[in-house]
């Protein structure tokens, strides 16, 4: 009998250990399965940040280029003007005109353009080099700044029709000044300056 109640005491204090260990077991089992959740988790939002589109391309700025009308009504009659990419400080590119027939340019030219506002061209690759106006295209102009009045002519840059990935030069007139309106009210003169190879031409 002493036997067996000795078992039965040893068997009672046996029984919470194992309730005790069954348990410990569990937690770990729940943290490890907590702690592959969090890294899969983790996992995810990594792999999500990596893949998340750039981005794109919104295109380039270029700056609208004007002259008052009567620096371009002295331009001389008759003769083709080269429109160069030139630069009035290390920062400002802008165009400046020379009539030619031979290829030189000297200096100072007859008429260097100003800097407006600025105009985004949504074009991935583009060519901003010489332009030129005909002899016609000359005429067309100081015609239009007769007819209107206009006291500022403007150049404003648009991907070529003519030239892929060029810049060409639509020209309009104004009588709002390009320096304090950033947005003029402008006449069309039906003219373009176009994309010019460098190259002397008559």
């Amino acid at each position: 009998m002493t036997s067996y109640f000795k078992l039965k005491n040893r068997f009672v204090l046996f029984v919470p250990i194992i309730i005790f260990l069954v348990i410990a077991c569990n937690n770990k089992t729940d943290e490890k399965a907590t702690e592959k959740k969090d890294t899969t988790t983790d996992t995810t939002t990594s792999t999500s940040q990596t893949t998340q589109p750039k981005s794109g391309f919104t295109g380039v700025t270029l700056d609208a280029l004007y002259t008052d009308a009567t620096s371009f009504k002295n331009l001389p009659n008759g003769k083709r003007i080269f429109f160069v990419l030139t630069y009035i400080n290390p920062d400002v590119a802008t165009l400046s005109g020379w009539p030619t027939s031979t290829g030189s340019f000297d200096d100072p030219p007859n008429i260097t353009l100003k800097k407006g506002a600025e105009v985004i061209i949504n074009q991935d690759t583009t060519y901003v080099g010489n332009v030129k106006l005909n002899p016609p295209d000359v005429k067309r102009v100081k015609d239009s700044i007769a007819a209107t009045h206009a006291t500022y002519v403007l150049f404003v840059p648009t991907p070529s029709t003519i030239y892929r990935n060029h810049i060409e030069y639509v020209i309009t007139l104004t009588q709002d000044d390009p320096a304090l309106v950033k947005i003029p009210l402008t006449t069309s003169t039906g003219v373009t300056a176009n994309p010019s190879p460098p190259k002397g031409t008559n």
